[in-house]
């Protein structure tokens, strides 16, 4: 009976015959898609006649997609198996006669005979057989009188005399597979009591097995299993580093085992839509469809491919959109906003609107939008052979303090996300410390903080799709750089609890200062320039321009500081070299230097003619905020503005920043003087006539009309 008959469109059916140790699944003329048996089923066949007792670890609970050779018929099959599958093939296939397995959720010993008869299986696996039939019997309600819990020893003393009848056995080759065993004790603290005993007699049985005699030259021995995902979570007594143990590591399906399980997915899928009326898709078709599942799967297991096929089968996706599935599957986004009309006509509009919002950085604001459009044209990183995976954008903005790096951050994800939208901000100088990286991803296992989980990774968690500010990333520990090269390559990330957090729908920007300074990066300006970056916003970090955080000072170069009466085209040069040098010199990264490629984005000085979009925009806040107050109406003459802009012009050098101090100190400190002794009436008009002063001293003094409008 096909699949599709037993109510499994999909073809993704669990209960097959597991496949042979020596299947290799691959025809001789190469046309076999089904891919070779993986290297550790075939190691792990191999060790049963030379160890004792083997450690599988690594990607143990997954489906292994493997050819199934049991099936009717002479066309080629794949079929998925448990760890569980597989050791009971490969010891069937040797002549074991049984398999016992720890059953941790009902705390009993179950028994599979392979071959043996009942008299041929170690006396304790009987007596545990009988126990558990009993109990079985008891479940379900066919009168039995069950086992007697007050009699029964505990579960650590069952597995132990388990372990001890089934090493000691004669004939035919017993296995004992134990799953979990990071959860028989405390990788933090020694164990006592059973748990001990356990291990002790474990290690003691692993130096005094013997291959069990039988009429073949090679015979396997009693085989103990013991199965945990991460080798750390093994209490300390056990001993991995026993010659009696074979280590065996699972690895994650690489892509030839994924485009198998997708091409497995894709061709059940195709079937189930062309028998309900759907389209019947070419062989190309299929092929296109299953290697994009493939690629969009990077870092999944076979068996997560194949929930992929369900989840698309469960909404209706049709064959061609299986990567939707994938993205649903992986972090939960229902839609796809890079694929919207909305979006690609905010991006196609978004000069106008990011120049809005950052002034004086048209040459930025054309290279963001460029990285954008490719990723809205789904040719992101399509240059790479490597992870699909990977952010859906990268910027590192370098350019003097108060340009509007931040404000550009800020515009973005209100291009991307939405009006109300703000970038998730890390002042990367608050991270110059070696803990640092446990802030970000959360302590290790065993640690204070632990259950608690990283900055970082809470909030990729919480919000899936979010733009990432990592402001003043020179500043951060070299530790962390580690962190974001895995971020850019791979677009995922593992916190301090094991748990896999993705990145795909980040838009990751990097802010730094590098090659301002005279240096060419650690030293700071002679004129104590403030950092941080509002760019053309009121709101805004402090701190020293520059700088590298826990980094060496950068060698010192001959070439002077950088200012607003540069060439353009040099300061961008300089940025660039200084961004070279940062990471190939300084923190000797040059991979993650070549991981952001041309996503590196120069910002250039404040120049004096965007002064005064900037002075009227500040002033519009201004008036915004009094008549939102107060319900006042505020105006200036031009003999008022025209001093803001003259101060603001005096102060240039510290970009934006300069301006927005300027209306600070000339238009708002005074007016809030005035507005303080005479609060306005609702409806009232004030027009400020003149500002006068030189901020030194008293300061600004206004001279304001008022009357009512």
């Amino acid at each position: 009976m096909s699949a599709e008959q037993q109510g499994d469109p999909a073809g993704l059916r669990k209960d097959a015959p597991p496949p042979g140790p020596d299947a290799t699944g691959n025809a001789d003329d190469g046309t076999d898609p089904r891919p070779a048996t993986p290297s550790w089923i075939r190691e792990l066949d191999m060790a049963l006649t030379v160890h004792p007792q083997v450690l599988l670890t690594g990607n143990v609970r997954d489906q292994y997609l493997l050819p199934d050779d049991h099936a009717a018929g002479s066309s080629p099959t794949l079929a998925p198996y448990s760890l569980g599958g597989v050791i009971e093939s490969l010891c069937a296939a040797r002549g074991y006669g049984a398999l016992a397995f720890l059953d941790q959720v009902h705390e009993r010993i179950t028994l599979l005979r392979l071959s043996a008869t009942v008299e041929q299986v170690p006396p304790v696996l009987r007596e545990f057989a009988e126990r558990d039939e009993k109990w079985r019997r008891g479940r379900d309600g066919q009168g039995a009188d069950g086992a007697d819990d007050e009699d029964e020893p505990e579960m650590l003393d069952r597995l132990r005399d388990a372990m001890v009848g089934v090493v000691h056995h004669s004939g035919p080759p017993i296995g004992l597979v134990v799953p979990y065993s990071g959860r028989l004790g405390s990788p933090q603290a020694p164990v006592a009591g059973e748990a001990a005993r356990l291990f002790a007699a474990a290690e003691e049985l692993g130096h005094t097995a013997r291959p069990v005699q039988g009429a073949s030259a090679v015979t396997p021995y009693n085989t103990v299993f013991w199965v945990v995902e991460r080798q750390e979570e093994l209490p300390r007594e056990f001993a991995v580093g026993s010659r009696a143990v074979r280590v065996i590591s699972v690895p994650q399906p690489p892509h030839d085992q994924r485009l198998a399980a997708a091409r497995h997915v894709v061709g059940g899928l195709a079937r189930y839509q062309a028998a309900t009326g759907g389209p019947t898709l070419t062989e190309a078709e299929t092929a296109t469809a299953a290697k994009a599942l493939a690629d969009s799967s990077h870092g999944m297991g076979s068996s997560e491919v194949m929930a992929i096929g369900r989840m698309a089968l469960d909404r209706n996706l049709p064959v061609q959109r299986l990567d939707e599935a994938a993205r649903l599957y992986r972090i939960g986004v229902l839609d796809n906003p890079w694929a919207t009309a909305e979006l690609r006509e905010r991006i196609a509009t978004g000069e106008e609107f990011l120049n809005g919002k950052v002034i004086g950085q048209p040459y930025a604001v054309r290279r963001t939008l460029e990285i954008f459009m490719r990723s809205a044209a789904g040719l992101n990183g399509a240059q790479a052979s490597s992870s699909p995976s990977r952010p859906r954008g990268t910027l590192f903005l370098s350019g003097p303090t108060g340009v509007g790096k931040t404000e550009l951050a800020k515009g973005v994800a209100e291009m991307i996300l939405g009006k109300d939208a703000r970038p998730i901000r890390f002042d990367m100088s608050e991270f110059a410390e070696e803990h640092a990286r446990d802030r970000l991803i959360g302590a290790p296992p065993g640690f204070v903080g632990h259950d608690a989980g990283g900055e970082l990774t809470n909030a990729v968690r919480a919000n899936p799709m979010s733009v990432l500010l990592f402001d003043e990333i020179d500043k951060a520990n070299p530790r962390l750089f580690d962190l974001f090269l895995q971020i850019l390559e791979d677009g995922r990330l593992t916190d301090g609890r094991g748990a896999t957090v993705y990145f795909t729908e980040c838009v990751l920007v990097f802010t730094s200062n590098l090659g301002i300074t005279a240096a060419g990066t650690g030293e700071p300006p002679k004129d104590g320039a403030g950092a941080g970056d509002a760019g053309n916003s009121t709101s805004g970090g402090t701190g020293e321009a520059g700088g590298t955080g826990a980094t060496e000072a950068a060698p010192r170069t001959t070439r002077g500081r950088l200012s607003r009466h540069d060439d353009p085209t040099e300061v961008r040069q300089r940025l660039r070299q200084a961004f070279d040098l940062f990471f190939n010199d300084i923190i000797k990264r040059p991979e993650l230097r070549n991981r952001f490629g041309d996503n590196f984005i120069p910002m250039d000085f404040m120049q004096e003619k965007w002064v005064p979009r900037i002075l009227d925009k500040a002033i519009a806040s201004v008036a915004g905020r009094v008549l939102e107050t107060h319900g006042a109406e505020l105006v200036l003459a031009d003999d008022a503005w025209e001093v803001l802009r003259v101060e603001a012009t005096r102060r240039l050098d510290h970009g934006g920043r300069g301006v927005l101090t300027a209306v600070e100190s000339a238009l708002v400190n005074p007016l809030a003087k005035e507005v303080f002794r005479t609060p306005p009436r609702r409806g009232e008009r004030l027009r400020v006539v003149a500002i006068e002063g030189d901020g030194d001293g008293e300061g600004y003094r206004l001279e304001v009309e008022r009357w009512q409008g």
